[in-house]
């Protein structure tokens, strides 16, 4: 599975696609989800988020990089440090941990 996550109080919340439906561009395997479009959907399902902002929430992207057959999974220094916070990604992605590789992108630091 792709797409994007929040993670807060240990849960991990949501918007995944399959990656058999998603094509590769440029080698890579990344969903059309954005984390602003998905927030309303995601308050919705969780009310304790309605005085949040998207971005206020430590959050994150799994992508699918076809040559290594790696999942890439792009947060920021609160969940790169958190061995708990990862194995909850990786649960909630379905994947295998052997799979995937964590990587630091300053887009989702929270300020």
């Amino acid at each position: 599975m792709l797409g994007v996550f929040w993670i807060y109080d240990n849960q991990v919340f949501t918007k995944k696609q399959a990656l058999s439906d998603i094509e590769p561009i440029n080698g890579f395997k990344d969903s059309n989800l954005a984390h602003y479009q998905v927030w309303n959907e995601i308050q919705h399902k969780h009310p304790k988020f309605y005085l949040f902002e998207y971005e206020d929430i430590p959050r994150g992207r799994v992508v699918f990089d076809v040559k290594n057959q790696t999942f890439i999974i792009y947060c920021n220094n609160n969940i790169l440090n958190d061995v708990t916070a990862k194995a909850l990604i990786i649960k909630a992605f379905e994947l295998k941990s052997t799979q995937c590789h964590f990587a630091y992108d300053e887009h989702y630091q929270i300020f």
